[in-house]
């Protein structure tokens, strides 16, 4: 992993500094990158979904063998990947010219991200993932055409949007979000093409209860 640029820093849970803009997790502001939908976009808005009964979803793949992983599995994967590699990006070099966004996501997605990535980075901006973030992924369904799949994702964020050099970051109360991934298969590579929003809550609440 490379080196953060970012100056170490304690953390606190208790109150909000007023230097540090917060979003609620990095994956509901990438929803807000490919999604006309804004409610997910602001911190204070809340607005409920249906919260069906979750269960893994199944596919017309055939059976794994011992040491291949199913259709499912391989795109769970590739989605760790990504979630991963958000993380990472935004947490250190902020480099909207990384190779391997361009191994994990395709357009509109990928243009989305690194024109963000380019702001924070000319803003001297990093995001700081909060103590509280965390995700589960629901379902994940993949079409009759192999090439494409769905994956439902909960996930509970309270990061923060902070300067390069910030010692203390004090972290915001967590909000809960749904979101609906599409992923496409291109050259045998599941990337992320888009992501909408399915629902919002105040708190750890709602698809994380």
């Amino acid at each position: 992993m490379p080196k953060s640029n970012v100056t170490p820093y304690t953390t606190s849970t208790t109150g909000v500094q007023t230097s540090t803009k917060v979003h609620q997790s990095l994956l509901a502001l990438v929803t807000c990158l490919t999604s006309l939908l804004a409610p997910a976009c602001s911190p204070g808005d809340s607005t409920e979904a249906d919260d069906p009964h979750s269960t893994r979803a199944t596919t017309t793949t055939a059976e794994p063998t011992a040491t291949t992983l199913s259709t499912q599995d391989e795109v769970e994967q590739a989605y760790e990947e990504f979630v991963a590699m958000l993380q990472r990006l935004s947490s250190t070099t902020v480099d909207p010219s990384d190779p391997e966004l361009a191994q994990r996501m395709t357009d509109p997605a990928l243009g989305g991200f690194r024109t963000l990535l380019s702001t924070w980075q000319a803003e001297g901006q990093v995001w700081i993932i909060g103590d509280r973030t965390h995700h589960n992924v629901e379902t994940v369904v993949v079409h009759s055409d192999g090439l494409t799949a769905v994956v439902t994702d909960c996930v509970v964020g309270n990061d923060a949007l902070v300067p390069v050099g910030t010692t203390s970051v004090t972290f915001p109360p967590p909000q809960t979000n749904r979101s609906v991934t599409t992923m496409v298969n291109q050259n045998g590579h599941w990337l992320v093409r888009d992501t909408d929003p399915r629902g919002h809550w105040e708190g750890v609440a709602g698809c994380a209860s």
